[in-house]
This record gives structure tokens, sequence and C-alpha cells, in this order.
């Protein structure tokens, strides 16, 4: 039979969401997951450049990690991109998309119409303002927790066992 052949420890399935903890030749890096945790200069910078290049900030960061503290950086800064850009659409309700708020001076309406923009955009809705900047609030807060918790990870692993008594 199956189990004369294989035996029982056959049977049985590997934990497919155990965390994966390596530690490398190097002593001073130790891969969770599959990556370096990093250090918090790396989650910083990478934040900043997801920031301040926006979404194409975030796209170069994310795919050229090389650490959980680069991946969350750059997941912390599409966070914040997320807010600006909720708060700016707050900022600018009811002004038009070329708009920028002289007084006397509104762009030309649609062609064709009476001269005043659909008030229904995605652009011109409080609803989506406050869509993005809570989207943008949560990826910033999973961003910071779960570098957190792979650094905390790091440090129980790090320690020596007779003070984990």
């Amino acid at each position: 039979t199956y189990q004369d052949i294989y035996g029982p420890q056959s049977s049985s399935a590997p934990p497919y969401f155990e965390t994966a903890v390596i530690s490398v030749g190097d002593e001073d890096e130790l891969l969770v997951e599959g990556l370096p945790v990093g250090s918090l200069g790396v989650f910083m910078v990478n934040m900043v450049v997801s920031t301040a290049f926006q979404v194409v900030g975030y796209m170069l960061t994310f795919l050229l990690h090389s650490s959980h503290a680069a991946k969350n950086g750059s997941l912390a800064g599409l966070g914040i991109t997320f807010m600006n850009f909720g708060f700016y659409i707050r900022t600018h309700l009811g002004q038009g998309v070329m708009d920028d708020g002289a007084p006397g001076q509104h762009p030309p309406g649609p062609p064709g119409g009476d001269g005043q923009y659909d008030s229904d955009t995605p652009l011109d809705n409080a609803y989506f303002a406050y869509l993005l900047m809570v989207v943008g609030a949560g990826i910033f807060v999973k961003a910071v927790f779960d570098y957190i918790r792979v650094r905390r990870l790091q440090t129980i692993i790090e320690s020596s066992p007779e003070l984990n008594v």
C-alpha cells in the first residue's frame, strides 16, 4: 500500500503560511520571508522617494526593493501619495480642473454645454476624496506595522536563548 511504501510522514501536508527565517553566512544579515530586514534609514529613504515622485516613485521603489524596509517604505510612500491626492481633491472642490483660483478667470465649459462642469466627476466628489484619504492612511499604517513586525521578529531571533527564558 501507499503507507507501506512511503510511510506515515508522507501524508502530512507542509505548513504553507509559516514564516521562514534563514540565517546566511553573514551574521549581520538575517533573511525573514526571503528578504533581509533592512534599516530604518532605508525605510525612510524609500518612503520619501515614493512620496516625492508619487506613483512613478512608488513603482520604481517597489519594483527595485531588496529588503523589508525598502518594500514597506515604498508602500508607506504610496499611502502618503493617496492621502495627498485626497487632500488636493478636497481643497479644490467646486473649482474646474484647469482653474488656478484667480478671480474672474474660469476655464471654458465643455463643448456644446452651458459652461458648467459636471459636479459628479471623481475629481469633484468629496466622497472620493475622503475614500482616497482613508485608503492612503490604511496603506501607510499597514506598511509601518508590517515593518515593525519584521523588526521585532529580527530582535527575537537575534536575542540569546538565555534571555528568552
